[in-house]
């Protein structure tokens, strides 16, 4: 039994049959528990749920919470398996459990024995178990495989089967062996296989176009007047076509940063996946393209602009890979840093009917050699180092007819220009 008793919250001071079982002071306990005494509603509730939400040093749960995870790292094993299993039997289920105990626990969190008692008396549904078998693995602790057999966690045979593939990229040979041995002793090999193929032959005989398929590679919402507006790109192709209709619904809209790896909210693996795509396939039906929607997808080569599109929006097409590209007349304005630092453009079509070019729409493209300016254009900002549309287009000669407002402009504004052929 320890000499001294370091839970000084006011749930230990009003709680003698919790100080007994703490202290290891079990005639006291065999005492108090005779006399009908029990944990108070108070050390109950914590011991079953934590100190809730609440990380303030001022509440009394959350300092007798930490408490006690103070207490376990610093007892000794025996000691921590003697309290850990009396206050499970008072409490009458699992103890609660938060990532805490095996931080607290420290560099024993994954030592066999304190994980044994770990899993025998706190709450097993809170645990990341896949995330703790990777812990194992990772620190090598190989005998404290058998504890997670003992407790199911190895009974996914995906979870299994991720774990050995983990195991042998990470060199850990001897959990490898068990792994594997384990797999060999405990799976329906046959079951199993029979499993996979229906899976398989059920992903090759869906429907590429129903909603619940199309949800697995596409974020998208229907809009009031029953409309699509893709919103992210959740696949893992390099060639994308954007479908024309989802369940029935025409797609016209994609959103801002919808194929970006700079969008919010989306994972390391995803961003990666975005920054290798290659080529995009629009349809038709899209009438707007939100900003900055293929910003940095560094590998685009090839895109197509619809004819229904109407604005090429801010930093929508910011591309290092992106040569040349044709903008349709239905587009009536390129916005502010739609080309941003295009590097690899070296040709710009701006079809009749092209009206506006906004600030630093071709900032620092420095490659761009060609920009063919329509009769239909009537506004651009000045080239002053703030605003010029082309700042830093070192090699550009714009292509102009003659009497025009883009000649005017080229003048004004000392671009390179020389006349289209009619």
């Amino acid at each position: 039994m320890r000499e001294h008793y370091s839970l000084k919250t006011e749930f230990g001071k009003r709680d003698e049959l919790f100080k007994a079982i703490i202290t290891l002071d079990k005639k006291r306990v065999r005492e108090l528990k005779k006399s009908g005494a029990a944990l108070t509603e108070n050390v109950r509730g914590v011991l079953e749920n934590g100190a809730g939400r609440s990380v303030s040093v001022e509440n009394p749960a959350y300092q007798f919470w930490f408490s006690l995870l103070r207490e376990i790292k610093e007892t000794p094993l025996k000691d921590f398996a003697e309290f850990a299993a009396l206050l499970r039997a008072e409490v009458g289920k699992p103890l609660h459990y938060s990532e805490a105990l095996w931080v607290w626990g420290n560099k024993r969190a994954f030592e066999p024995r304190f994980f044994e008692i770990t899993l025998a008396n706190f709450n097993q549904k809170k645990m990341p178990k896949k995330i703790a078998m990777k812990r194992i693995i990772d620190e090598n602790k190989l005998g404290c495989l058998p504890i997670c057999e003992k407790h199911g966690w190895l009974k996914n045979p995906k979870t299994r089967d991720e774990l050995i593939d983990y195991a042998t990229e990470q060199g850990k040979t001897e959990i490898s062996a068990w792994l594997l041995d384990f797999k060999n002793r405990t799976a329906d090999l046959a079951l199993e296989r029979e499993r996979a193929e229906k899976k398989m032959q059920r992903e090759l005989n869906a429907d590429p176009n129903s909603i619940t398929e199309l949800r697995k590679i596409w974020k998208f919402e229907k809009r009031e007047d029953g409309s699509i507006i893709i919103l992210g790109y959740k696949g893992d192709r390099r060639e994308i076509i954007v479908p024309e209709k989802i369940g029935g619904c025409t797609v016209t809209a994609l959103g801002e940063y919808v194929f970006s790896p700079y969008a919010k909210h989306i994972k390391a693996e995803q961003r990666a996946l975005r920054k290798a795509i290659t080529k995009i396939v629009l349809p038709d039906t899209i009438e707007s393209i939100g900003e900055f929607a293929f910003y940095q997808c560094k590998s685009l080569t090839r895109i197509n602009l619809p004819e229904r599109l109407t604005e090429i929006t801010k930093g929508m097409l910011d591309i290092t890979g992106l040569e040349s590209i044709v903008i349709g007349g239905n587009v009536k304005k390129i916005g502010g840093v739609a080309f941003w630092g295009c590097r690899d453009l070296r040709y710009v079509k701006l079809c009749e009917g092209v009206a506006e070019i906004d600030v630093a729409a071709f900032y620092n493209c420095g490659n761009l050699e060609t920009i063919e300016l329509p009769r239909s254009l009537k506004k651009a900002p000045p080239c002053t180092m703030s605003e010029s549309p082309f700042w830093n287009c070192i090699k550009l000669t714009a292509l102009v007819h003659k009497g025009t407002y883009a000649e005017k402009y080229c003048e004004e504004n000392k671009i390179i220009y020389k006349y289209a052929e009619e």
